[in-house]
């Protein structure tokens, strides 16, 4: 049996499972499943369970038990929505670049809903283009000097038809009222110059959820998996060791 405890990983918009390699890279070898973010949208709860399942096998653990869940920005925001209808489920919450509600909201903070629909639009005449031109918005503000040419080797393989519905996700999700309801403890990871979610998100997570750490990353973009795996790896790795946990 594993020492570790199992480890579900849900990348965001666009990426795929190659999002958090260089994370993994600075670990030890984990008992670790990828929830594809595509997969739980409609039902985030019973795609992490199906997970977390894997996870423990990995380890060699009892299916049920539970599992350290990390998401990415809308891979974040299907975490949330696990843990809240799945608490039993999971044992610590790791969200990165997470917003509550992706859209502006009364103060004004979040994305132009006109914005993302001419994304949605756009990704009906040129999906390569659309999400070209996000992923150089979400590593504008970058300053950690990662090769932004990499970024296309960690795209996930699905069609225009999904990227839409992961936008069409981010269009209607808000958790604010939801937030109190996540027990698992939690650590936000929230970068200074995040041009597609603003550090509100991060003070919003660190309002409304009751057991919430809030770290901020200076001379982040919103591609922290990619930009800072290290920093990730290093709050993953505790969390791991707290639960006995870390061994090589």
């Amino acid at each position: 049996m594993s020492a570790a405890p199992g480890l579900v990983l849900c990348s965001g918009w666009s990426a795929g499972a190659a999002a958090w390699d260089g994370v993994l890279r600075a670990l030890p070898a984990l008992p670790v499943a990828h929830l594809d973010w595509w997969t739980a949208l409609a039902d985030p709860a019973a795609a992490f369970a199906e997970a977390a399942e894997r996870a423990n096998a990995a380890a060699g653990r009892d299916p049920a038990d539970p599992v350290i869940l990390a998401g990415w920005s809308l891979g974040g925001q299907i975490a949330i929505r696990a843990a809240i209808d799945a608490p039993e489920r999971v044992s610590d919450l790791l969200l990165v670049a997470t917003p509550v509600r992706l859209l502006a909201d009364e103060t004004g903070l979040g994305t132009d809903p006109a914005a993302l629909r001419a994304m949605r639009q756009g990704l009906r005449r040129n999906a390569e283009g659309i999400v070209k031109a996000f992923w150089g918005e979400a590593l504008a503000g970058d300053r950690s000097g990662y090769d932004h040419g990499d970024v296309f080797g960690i795209l996930a393989e699905v069609d225009a038809k999904t990227l839409d519905a992961g936008l069409a996700a981010l269009e209607s999700t808000d958790l604010r009222r939801r937030l109190p309801r996540v027990e698992a403890p939690t650590v936000v990871l929230q970068g200074d110059d995040d041009r597609i979610v603003g550090v509100h998100a991060a003070q919003q997570l660190g309002d409304g959820i009751p057991a919430c750490a809030v770290l901020a990353v200076s001379g982040g973009s919103h591609a922290l998996p990619l930009t800072h795996p290290r920093m990730i790896a290093e709050v993953l790795g505790a969390l791991i060791l707290a639960h006995g946990g870390g061994e090589r």
